[in-house]
């Protein structure tokens, strides 16, 4: 894991990659270039960690290239993979956001770039560019609402999936 430049990289990905990525959808050019001044560029290697069950979320990421995944511990000690992370989903902002600690740990699957924006370059960025943060803020929660639906539409086959293995109950009748 290593930091890179991100003049250098926003040239090397040309300006116009970076609006189709769906946490910076509708931003201007300028903005997204401003925030990844401010931000941290960082490259992994597939393989490397970016961070780790328990650490606090001080900070959120953007996928920019590559791909990430976030693996939960469970109960046995063994580890679910909870959210593959492609160019454009953020990784930690709803930890960040509720204030606890990272739930899962979260390491490349392929070679990937990624923006950390810590909490103070989040707040800088609702205090001195209101639009920009709105909008941002309204592509960070339309992938909650795509996560969310995704989650439930894995727990409603999931549920088939036991309706299949186990008998009905004995009395209770299909609605």
């Amino acid at each position: 894991m290593r930091e890179i430049d991100a003049l250098d990289y926003w040239h090397e990905q040309s300006p116009g990659y970076f609006s189709e990525l769906s946490t910076f959808g509708a931003l201007p050019e300028v903005a997204i270039l401003r925030m990844m001044g401010k931000g941290r560029l960082i490259r992994l290697n597939a393989g490397e960690g970016l961070y780790s069950v328990g650490e606090p979320s001080e900070a959120f990421f953007i996928v920019l290239s590559g791909k990430m995944n976030s693996w939960m511990p469970r109960q046995d000690g063994g580890w679910t993979l909870a959210r593959c992370h492609e160019p454009g989903d953020d990784m930690g902002f709803v930890p960040m956001i509720a204030l606890s600690d990272r739930p899962a740990t979260t390491k490349a699957e392929s070679d990937s770039v990624v923006l950390e924006i810590t909490c103070g370059h989040f707040l800088d960025l609702q205090q001195h560019e209101p639009d920009v943060f709105g909008l941002m803020l309204l592509n960070l929660a339309r992938g909650m609402a795509r996560t969310i639906i995704n989650m439930a539409s894995i727990m409603a086959e999931q549920d088939s999936q036991l309706h299949k293995i186990y008998p009905k109950a004995p009395g209770i009748r299909e609605a």
